[in-house]
């Protein structure tokens, strides 16, 4: 039986809610395939964004205990999720966690790979891995940790705290506040504005933004890019609309 209810609500956005409710959607190593499947489903599909939810009342607990062993085979966990997290940053197509109740460990390296994260007034943000007496993966750590506040990852790795909307927010955790019950629509009004855009300049500028962190980056190769960008049919087509008069 599918973990993974898909949903097509306009012809450019995709919804993927994870249907594992009674387990508050942890994240099983077939739920994770599913959703790894899903990604490249939707870019085959000519999809433009994606919406990434939980059923009921929890986005992710995280990971499902139950297929995990407490030993040193559970790195094959971490090498799942990093294949999905993977998946979603290096998607041209833009992706947006719609948060409610729980975003719990991998739940929250799940929605942290998302571009952007819609919090429901009561969501709660947590990396509760000191609790288990691990260090979560490093090499996602050294991947997510740049994304939010010194200060907020010290309160996640340290403490293992929770952090609420408005602290997720303030961190850097979250990008988008929603009323409760209103994470979804709001997530999917938002791909459904990015999808609007011109692809070839939003592909463009999502890999600038991945590139700028790296070591190599190299300031040239994406200036030669812009410069194809210039001379683009799409952009000469967002021109010409541009200069129509406003009615």
């Amino acid at each position: 039986m599918s973990e993974l209810v898909m949903q097509t609500p306009t012809p450019e956005v995709r919804v993927l809610t994870m249907a594992r409710s009674a387990r508050r959607n942890a994240l099983s190593r077939s739920l994770i395939s599913e959703l790894c499947h899903a990604i490249q489903q939707a870019e085959t599909d000519g999809i433009r964004a994606l919406v990434v939810a939980g059923e009921g009342p929890s986005f992710s607990a995280g990971a499902d205990f139950s297929g995990l062993e407490g030993d040193g085979s559970d790195q094959d966990y971490d090498d799942e999720m990093s294949r999905l997290t993977g998946a979603l940053e290096e998607s041209p197509l833009i992706s947006v966690a719609a948060v409610q109740g729980a975003c719990i460990g991998a739940g929250l390296d799940l929605a942290l790979a998302c571009d952007f994260r819609v919090a429901a007034s009561d969501a709660v943000f947590a990396l509760p891995a000191v609790k288990m007496g691990i260090l979560y993966n490093p090499q996602r750590l050294a991947q997510i940790l740049p994304k939010f506040s010194h200060a907020a990852a010290m309160r996640l790795l340290l403490l293992a705290d929770k952090l609420d909307q408005t602290e997720a927010l303030a961190a850097g955790v979250a990008t988008h506040p929603a009323q409760s019950g209103q994470a979804l629509t709001m997530a999917t009004d938002l791909a459904s504005r990015a999808a609007r855009l011109p692809p070839l300049a939003q592909r463009t500028s999502k890999a600038f933004v991945k590139a700028f962190h790296r070591p190599d980056f190299a300031a040239e190769d994406w200036q030669a890019r812009r410069t194809e960008l210039l001379t683009s049919d799409e952009r000469r087509t967002a021109l010409r609309l541009a200069r129509k008069p406003k009615t």
